[in-house]
């Protein structure tokens, strides 16, 4: 007897990658099989079927770090007042960078990629994802002390070290302070090296790029890192990504709840700290910002995205 295939809404799978998991949505009754700490917020009908309160943060936080750990073997702590990631979202953000990466930039699916997270949040979703599944190398940025010794301790605990640098920054921060940072370029540099040039072991040529990255304009190439021999060499970052905070003060959520009540409730309960919802001028401000501080490091940065406050993903590439 064929078993059925749950349904996702339709609202849902129209904006699903075709390469996401989630279009098959997970099963709370297996989940609540093996997750003894997903069992409690789960509820029962009189057919058996298991259903989940989505208003509940907790329950949320409890499917979100199981379905991490079920999906992709990453162990997660989230905080109890952090933003809890949903993970289709997160995933299809990472998908469509990997299909612009792959039929814009023209990568190979043997290059080294280099990624940074600006605001990568307490869960550091983005860049445990990015390492786990596809391999990448990111730089995740953080300008609050709880979320950056949260994701700095996820990121140990997954011992992706190796893989994800945490960089603590300032809260005017964006890309300037992080694209231009020297150890930040030597170590990308060096992750690039090691595959595209693995039988090279000069380090004096190493100590002459680093010099010149550390001494070259932020819009000029490195001509160490140019040219159509070593494509994945000619950019030192393959893409930005971010998840900005989306609103100018705690008034401004409060007005968008109120505006989402009188459209029909919310799926599910909003999850974070006023410090991941609000940042000085709202969501324009910061893309703003991002766009000038993009255009400074133009040649050094394959493609530069971001989503907005209604879901949408922007993007600019090379």
């Amino acid at each position: 007897m064929s078993v059925k295939e749950k349904k996702v809404p339709p609202k849902l799978n129209k904006y699903m990658h075709a390469r996401n998991p989630y279009r098959t949505p997970p099963s709370f009754k297996k989940l609540a099989s093996v997750y003894p700490e997903f069992r409690p917020y789960c509820s029962y009908d009189v057919g058996g079927k298991v259903h989940l309160d989505f208003k509940d943060p907790k329950a949320l936080r409890a499917l979100t770090t199981c379905l991490l750990h079920q999906d992709f073997d990453l162990k997660v702590t989230i905080p109890d007042d952090r933003l809890v990631p949903t993970l289709p979202l997160r995933l299809n953000y990472l998908l469509w960078i990997e299909d612009l990466l792959m039929h814009a930039a023209h990568c190979e699916t043997s290059d080294v990629i280099v990624g940074v997270d600006i605001g990568a949040g307490a869960s550091c979703v983005y860049p445990l994802l990015a390492a786990r599944k596809l391999g990448w190398n990111l730089v995740a940025t953080e300008t609050d002390n709880i979320n950056f010794t949260a994701a700095t301790t996820n990121v140990n605990n997954n011992d992706l070290q190796d893989n994800i640098i945490v960089k603590k920054v300032d809260d005017k921060t964006v890309l300037q302070g992080v694209l231009d940072d020297a150890d930040i370029q030597k170590q990308m540099y060096l992750k690039k090296k090691e595959v595209n040039d693995n039988n090279d072991d000069d380090d004096d040529d190493d100590d002459e790029v680093m010099s010149e990255l550390n001494n070259t304009p932020s819009d000029t190439p490195c001509k160490h890192t140019d040219g159509d021999d070593n494509k994945s060499m000619k950019y030192m970052f393959d893409f930005t990504m971010c998840n900005p905070p989306f609103f100018s003060s705690e008034e401004e959520t409060d007005s968008m709840k109120k505006s989402k009540k009188q459209r029909g409730e919310p799926i599910s309960s909003p999850t974070g700290c006023i410090h991941e919802k609000v940042t000085t001028g709202g969501e324009v401000t910061f893309i703003t910002q991002m766009v000038e501080e993009s255009h400074k490091f133009k040649s050094k940065v394959r493609i530069r995205s971001t989503r907005d406050g209604q879901g949408n993903y922007r993007t600019s590439c090379n």
